[in-house]
């Protein structure tokens, strides 16, 4: 459960890379998508969720985007692809919230949006991150902002909203 907690808010720190292009806004935009997490066990150094993390774990992260809907699947709008890597753990009996780095590329119709920062992860669910955005591609080349990502439910979904803030 805690796994998809942490993998949601990292997946959706990396939909925070969801964002628009100087050159395609000429004003701020605010639009939200639904991030769901892939089952897809992709092991970085022997990491599998199966204890508590420790500083130096990493998980990949790899999950769909969807038009928002609320809970439910809207239309398809793209993919996140990224990388979380905890710098502190949860302490003894998860006690602590755990400090992750995250390295996200969301790739949507056009283009694509990085961001990259670092987040609290709750332990106990559900977590929030709010990520810079630091680049992008196509037609979010140039583009600025910040995403919101907030884990569904009491964090061990594998959901999560990501809002997005973009400027031109």
């Amino acid at each position: 459960m805690r796994k998809y907690g942490v993998v949601l808010a990292l997946a959706v720190s990396s939909v925070v890379v969801f964002v628009a292009s100087a050159s395609a806004i000429s004003s701020p935009q605010v639009f939200n998508l639904l991030d769901v997490s892939q089952d897809v066990e992709q092991p970085i150094g022997g990491f599998t969720f199966d204890r508590p993390p420790v500083g130096g774990d990493q998980f990949a992260i790899y999950d769909k985007l969807y038009k928002w809907a609320g809970t439910k699947k809207g239309a398809p709008a793209g993919r996140v692809v990224g990388l979380g890597t905890f710098q502190t753990g949860f302490g003894e009996n998860f006690s602590h919230k755990a400090t992750v780095l995250f390295v996200a590329q969301a790739y949507l119709q056009g283009g694509t949006v990085l961001v990259q920062g670092y987040g609290q992860s709750n332990p106990n669910g559900p977590s929030t991150f709010t990520l810079p955005v630091i680049g992008g591609t196509g037609k979010y080349e140039n583009v600025r902002g910040y995403v919101v990502v907030r884990d569904l439910g009491n964090g061990d979904t594998s959901k999560s909203n990501v809002e997005f803030h973009l400027l031109p």
